[in-house]
């Protein structure tokens, strides 16, 4: 026999929403939550390179445009410090920022659904 195209219609979006609402929950915390993941990692990373941690590091002692007398030194080494703790706190801030959006990202869909269940039942009470 032969069903309406509309009934078949109607039957294969039910079924294919149904689907997607019940693979949400996997995709959001399986294959999303892993590609969150290595976003967040990667601008961390990239802030760390573009602040230039490491290369304030490594010429902490060495004069700044080659001022070798004794002044010149105590500046450089004083002036890179201030700006390592400076970047260091920018670099801090921010990844703060980085590793809350991540922690957002996980607690987003448990919070959506606590409040519709809570509105839910407050809807429902005499």
């Amino acid at each position: 026999m032969t069903e309406n195209i509309l009934w078949q219609t109607i039957k294969i979006l039910f079924f294919d929403f149904l689907g997607e609402v019940l693979y949400f929950p996997v995709w959001w915390y399986g294959s999303g939550l892993k590609r969150m993941f290595l976003h967040t990692w990667h601008r961390v990373r990239a802030l760390a390179r573009n602040l230039a941690l490491k290369i304030m590091l490594r010429n902490l002692f060495r004069p700044m445009f080659g001022q070798y007398d004794r002044a010149g030194r105590v500046i450089s080494f004083f002036m890179r410090l201030l700006l390592i703790i400076s970047r260091l706190g920018v670099f801090i801030i921010l990844s703060i920022i980085y590793l809350s959006l991540l922690f957002i990202w996980v607690l987003l869909p448990i919070l959506v659904v606590w409040q519709l269940f809570a509105n839910f039942i407050f809807l429902w009470k005499p």
